[in-house]
């Protein structure tokens, strides 16, 4: 009988959803069994997993009755795919996976979060605030087991949201070229075209939110071209992405808008030409000659990834979501951006507004925005004190911590804070606002200025408590799992990297307090409030009777510079670069007790000691910039003094008196002495530290600095070593 209400019941809402184009939530709090046998009453359903149809239910998490679809791992594979119905079954309620499979629901779909037990949630900020959001929602439900209530629903036509239904049909009232949906998709596949067809380096930005048809648009566009093609001139287009799967879409409509062309796994020919899908790892690999290069999900590839893309093809378009899930859609949007006006000033950029897989205002977006604060938005700086270009005076400024429950009551503040820190961190997630409002190891701090009254944030930083912490460490058992790689703990990342990579047997023993997220507003920065905000940082730190200050980061030189001005001491630098930044980490660490500060000059003394080893092998293609101002800071106690055979082995190789490989070593111990002094120029370094420190072959050298040979090479060495002795740099 239960199951019969709520067949009816849903049914209606359903159908609801469906009349008003918008996607809804339905919330059942209660033990898997009893929400598995609701769901046994949707006609689509089939709890047998092998015959569930994927792309009418995505189900995420796993219990013995409802048997999940979408790995844990691999869940971004189905952005960029439909569904009608997502099953969320998983306890902890992973934030990403929530966010990103809610953008796979079409208009009419319907999500539903399985929650076993609300009491899990009752200290939780993060789902006290969802829950309160929730309620602010009449589209969604929320359903208990133990007071179970079927909220009464109005009869299909006599629902007033009469907006609601006008704003999906608008614009799509008449028939619009080339079979679009909206102007908008209209204009977004004739700016596509123009790409090929106009002139060569000048790349298109198309950005929309989730469901707005950038996908279908970069399809439609396709099938035009290819239609107009011609024999004597075939078109070989390509379209990459992060996942193969992120393309159906794409290729589906491509399919629809040109039915005389046919498609053979992630290939599809028309007549005079045909689109592929190439992985961007393989892309780059080959480089092929083609007519246009498509990259569909932007914001998923890592941005140096798209930076090299740009290099070796003059006619791209990049489609990407702007709040997107993948964690790095902001990222995109500066950086990458920033990028474009640096090297092709005429690029374009279009945005679409409108969606097209349901209403403008849906309930669901909207929920999931709010809840992530994905649509946290920059605001501008008030006070025009920090608008200019001088440093600003501790004065005008408050330091200040807040707790989770303050920025719970605060809407205003947190949605400030996020905002600062999506816009300076391009890897920033929907799970991030979670662990802000959960993890109690995490404190968020903030520089706040004062104008007329109303505080604003300046600047955000997330810290992270970790190895002996409040006089709690870890067990014997763990050091020992982790001292052996069997195990990596979570929120211990600084202990656990000196114990594993640096050999710094007594990790665990100390307080460490990371800085793992530090922003200034966009509008201030410049002008020495990150300096001010860290030194703030520094003092908070040591009140908490923390034994270092750490940080750990894709190591540029303006920001590698930022942290070794701060008095920070390098600990490591990795081996491999980050897949989304494109660059090698560093580990920095400040001494803030006198527990500490011997242990710190071991750690930083040992990384000194075996850099000129590593920049042979390991860090050969280190940036030569960073090796430089690594190589500025090493401290005295590690440099060779020069010996007098050095002295003059140095001088006889600058006057061509002696061959470079009898005097090499010699000039090693001379350039660091040099680096450590900053009396070379950062042209002339390049050369030097490639071709002395970090062994670089004379062809490759040539190559890269446009010597015309190994002759031209020596000169410019010998030039460059006597500039140096001679002060003339």
């Amino acid at each position: 009988m239960l199951n019969t209400t709520f067949s009816q019941w849903f049914d209606h809402f359903h159908q609801q959803a469906k009349a008003l184009s918008e996607r809804r939530l339905i919330v059942l709090v209660g033990e898997n069994e009893w929400a598995h046998s609701l769901l046994q009453t949707i006609n689509s359903y089939n709890h047998d997993i092998n015959n569930m149809d994927e792309k009418s239910w995505l189900i995420y998490g796993d219990s013995e009755l409802i048997k999940a679809n979408v790995s844990p791992q691999r869940f971004r594979d189905r952005l960029g795919t439909e569904s009608d119905f997502v099953v969320f079954i998983e306890p902890q309620l992973t934030l990403d996976a929530f966010a990103a499979l809610s953008g796979t629901l079409v208009a009419g779909g319907i999500m539903f979060l399985v929650i076993n037990d609300m009491t899990l949630f009752k200290h939780s900020h993060f789902f006290k605030r969802f829950f309160s959001l929730l309620q602010g929602y009449s589209e969604h439900v929320k359903l208990e087991q133990e007071a179970l209530v079927f909220p009464s629903l109005k009869l299909i036509n006599q629902v007033s949201d009469k907006r609601a239904i006008n704003s999906v049909s608008s614009s799509r009232s008449q028939a619009l070229t080339y079979g679009c949906v909206t102007q908008e998709q209209v204009s977004a596949v004739e700016a596509i075209t123009k790409v090929i067809k106009g002139k060569s380096k000048r790349p298109l930005v198309l950005t929309a939110d989730r469901g707005r048809g950038k996908s279908s648009a970069l399809a439609i566009a396709c099938a035009q071209l290819l239609a107009l093609a011609k024999n004597d001139n075939k078109l070989h287009i390509i379209i990459t992405a992060a996942e193969l799967n992120s393309v159906q879409i794409f290729f589906s409509q491509l399919a629809i808008s040109l039915p005389q062309g046919h498609q053979e796994a992630h290939k599809f020919t028309a007549p005079h030409g045909f689109v592929e899908f190439v992985a961007v790892d393989k892309l780059l690999k080959l480089q092929p000659k083609v007519s246009l290069v498509l990259v569909d999900e932007a914001a998923a590839i890592p941005v140096y990834l798209l930076e090299q893309l740009l290099f070796d093809h003059s006619r791209l378009v990049f489609a990407s979501t702007i709040h997107g899930y993948e964690g790095a859609g902001r990222g995109f949007t500066l950086k990458f951006q920033q990028t474009l006006s640096k090297l092709f000033p005429h690029w374009r950029s279009l945005h679409i507004n409108e969606p097209i897989r349901w209403r403008l205002g849906d309930p669901l977006e909207q929920l999931v925005f709010d809840a992530c604060l994905l649509n946290a938005e920059l605001p501008n700086v008030c006070n025009q004190r920090l608008n200019s270009n001088l440093a600003i005076p501790n004065t005008q400024f408050e330091f200040k911590h807040f707790t989770a429950a303050e920025l719970v009551a605060d809407e205003s503040v947190l949605r400030q804070v996020f905002a600062v820190l999506v816009t300076a961190h391009y890897q920033t997630k929907p799970s991030d606002v979670q662990m802000l409002l959960d993890n109690e190891q995490v404190q968020l701090v903030c520089l706040m200025s004062a104008d007329n009254g109303q505080q604003q944030v300046i600047a955000v930083a997330l810290l992270m408590h970790e190895g002996k912490y409040n006089g709690q460490g870890i067990t014997e058992a763990e050091f020992k799992a982790v001292s052996k790689s069997k195990r990596r703990l979570r929120n211990n990342f600084i202990p656990q990297s000196l114990l594993t990579q640096c050999g710094v047997e007594q990790a665990f023993d100390y307080h460490y307090i990371r800085v793992m997220r530090i922003a200034v507003h966009p509008q201030v920065q410049h002008q020495g409030i990150g300096s001010l905000f860290l030194s703030e940082i520094t003092t908070f730190s040591k009140a908490q009777s923390a034994d270092f200050l750490a940080s750990s980061f894709g190591a540029t030189k303006p920001l590698l510079s930022f942290w070794l001005t701060a008095g920070f001491k390098l600990g490591r630098v990795g081996f491999s670069k980050d897949k989304a930044s494109g660059e090698q980490s560093a580990l920095v660490l400040k001494s803030l007790s006198g527990n500490s500060e011997q242990v710190l000059v071991t750690i930083n003394t040992e990384f000194y000691r075996q850099f000129d080893y590593l920049l042979v092998e390991e860090y050969k293609h280190l940036a030569t910039n960073l090796v430089a101002l690594i190589q500025q800071y090493c401290p005295q106690s590690s440099l060779i003094t020069l010996r007098p055979l050095d002295n003059a082995n140095v001088e006889a190789f600058a006057h061509g008196y002696r061959q470079y490989s009898s005097c090499v070593f010699s000039l090693h111990l001379w350039l660091k002495q040099q680096l450590c002094n900053q009396h070379l120029n950062d042209e002339v370094l390049c050369v030097l530290i490639s071709r002395i420190m970090q062994k670089h072959s004379v062809s490759d050298i040539c190559s890269k600095y446009h010597f015309t040979g190994k002759k031209a090479l020596e000169q410019f060495l010998k030039a460059s070593v006597m500039s140096g002795l001679t002060g003339n740099c």
